[in-house]
């Protein structure tokens, strides 16, 4: 499907806002991590070991898988915007009310409140940007906003590490003070939406976009759960070899800013969508990162292993998040689909290695264990698209 020349002043319009989105999702996740990256390392000062550091991203995970599906209808009902505001006050309330707790458990509390703002705010964002594009744009402005918000989780990443050794109550309230200023940079637009310009102009048939789809969703799931297993639990095999809270925030940090490169690098190579060996290669080496970050080596090492371990993190997302809005239609909801199945990856992965580590008594197991995992769902991955070879095999690559 075709769209004549657009005018110049729709054009630039809408450049401008989906600059903004891209601002926004960036300021966004960097509060979010400041805030994420405070609670396992707070919670293990006050105790808390393997299994109760796994239920971290449990609580929130279970919220977030359930709600990012509802997000995702509604803001195919209602105005992107407005829901996404919704979601933004939210996660700022929930960010100020982590300043008052004293037991890990108040954190449990808080987290599936936040999942709930999230799951607001990601899926209408998402597809809002969507909804600012045609065919050729896609790529690069969900490039645009990947980039933005993977520099803003790491940066919060690094910023938690930092604040745990100042001040956790000062990272929480400055996370909500900054997530409620994001308010006025939300542009508004009243309608809520299917709709937006046609996006099938690569050629891509129906039976390539949905099993790379539905191989990408795969990757989504193992491989931000093993992201998440790096963020909750990493600081075990970090605090087993005697380092603070700057060792866990430069290399988990680091781990992000390579996903950020990956995504980068995707949106200067717009050639990559609907190709078996840019979505399978990277996760392969990601993986074996995530296994590398379980040894003794000195941090300069684990910074080059999570360097490796990021890569495949921005390949897997952008895939998951681009084939899940190339499409015409339902765009929110399918966005809400594509969240919901990162947040049961955030959920379990984690607590699986969770207790793991606690059953083998070794501190390094989840990320070994989420690595395996990964390496797993790429043999899926290369299972379903061998699936359906037979009717995409003659198709263009796009």
């Amino acid at each position: 499907m075709t769209s004549g020349p657009e005018p110049a002043g729709r054009r630039a319009s809408a450049a401008g806002r989906v600059a903004r989105y891209a601002v926004l999702g960036g300021v966004m996740d960097f509060t979010v991590y400041i805030a994420l990256s405070l609670v396992p390392l707070i919670s293990r000062r006050w105790g808390a070991g393997p299994i109760g550091l796994g239920c971290i991203p449990l609580v929130g995970g279970i919220s977030y898988a359930l709600t990012a599906l509802a997000g995702g209808r509604i803001c195919d009902r209602f105005s992107r915007t407005t829901v996404a505001r919704f979601g933004l006050g939210i996660s700022a309330a929930t960010f100020a009310a982590f300043a008052l707790a004293t037991r890990p458990w108040h954190f449990y509390l808080g987290l599936p409140v936040v999942a709930f703002g999230l799951a607001l705010f990601w899926p209408a964002l998402q597809a809002a940007i969507a909804d600012e594009s045609d065919g050729p744009s896609l790529a690069r402005n969900l490039g645009v906003f990947n980039m933005a918000w993977s520099a803003g989780k790491g940066l919060g990443v690094l910023a938690g590490g930092i604040l745990v050794e100042i001040s956790g109550t000062a990272g929480f309230l400055g996370a909500a003070a900054i997530a409620a200023g994001l308010f006025v940079l939300m542009p508004n637009v009243p309608s809520g939406g299917g709709g937006g310009r046609p996006l099938f102009e690569n050629g891509a048939t129906a039976p390539r976009r949905e099993g790379f789809r539905a191989a990408a969703l795969v990757a989504n799931f193992a491989a931000y759960g093993l992201a998440t297993t790096i963020i909750n639990l990493y600081t075990l095999w970090n605090g087993a070899l005697g380092r603070g809270g700057e060792s866990y925030g430069i290399v988990v940090g680091t781990v992000f800013l390579f996903q950020t490169i990956a995504f980068g690098i995707l949106m200067l190579r717009p050639g990559w969508p609907y190709r078996l060996l840019p979505m399978l290669g990277p996760q392969v080496v990601t993986a074996a990162g995530a296994a590398l970050l379980a040894t003794r080596w000195p941090v300069a090492a684990a910074v080059g292993a999570a360097a490796a371990a990021g890569l495949g993190l921005g390949v897997a997302y952008a895939a998951s998040i681009y084939y899940s809005l190339h499409t015409d239609a339902m765009r929110g909801r399918r966005a809400g689909l594509h969240e919901a199945i990162l947040g049961s990856g955030n959920l379990l992965i984690p607590l699986l290695g969770g207790v793991a580590a606690r059953l083998a008594g070794v501190a390094w197991f989840p990320c070994v264990f989420a690595a395996g995992v990964l390496a797993l769902s790429v043999v899926v991955q290369a299972a379903i698209l061998a699936r359906r070879g037979e009717r995409t095999s003659g198709d263009s690559a796009g």
